[in-house]
């Protein structure tokens, strides 16, 4: 028979919390937002799909689609209006690499009539995501060594 707990303490083990998340909007040319202590962000999708982040979120990458991307600080609520992009969560940072910010809300389902042009910047996307995955890997791992 286990003993029991002497009053006042419990045998359940307190839980930590993850850390807030780390909110980075980035482009070719700059950095648009760079905020910690974030509770929350919210944004749309390529698919349609309304993706709400936490801390704890799996590692995740995914095509955005332009429109409002909101987020909750300590301070409060706020949105920034983003071109389509491509999203990166990982290890408690999501970062959203952008073409830029977009005049209005009211964007988030425009469709460009030229399917070519949509392919065209998701190449050129994709590959800033990797020139910058690459960077990082070397800054991290350095650059006499390889990945297998």
């Amino acid at each position: 028979m286990l003993p029991l707990p002497k009053p006042g303490r419990s045998r359940r083990k307190k839980l930590a919390m993850p850390d807030p998340l780390r909110f980075q909007v980035l482009t070719p040319e700059k950095t648009l937002l760079d905020v910690a202590a974030v509770h929350s962000v919210r944004l749309l999708l390529a698919d349609d799909a309304w993706l709400s982040v936490y801390p704890g979120h799996a590692p995740l990458l995914a095509e955005t689609v332009a429109g409002p991307v909101s987020y909750v600080t300590p301070s409060g609520a706020d949105e920034i209006a983003l071109a389509e992009g491509i999203l990166c969560i990982d290890g408690g940072v999501v970062t959203i690499f952008t073409g830029g910010l977009v005049d209005a809300p009211a964007t988030v389902h425009a469709v460009s009539s030229d399917k070519e042009d949509e392919v065209v910047e998701f190449d050129r996307l994709a590959q800033v995501l990797l020139m910058t995955l690459n960077a990082h890997s070397e800054g991290v791992l350095g650059n006499d060594s390889e990945v297998a």
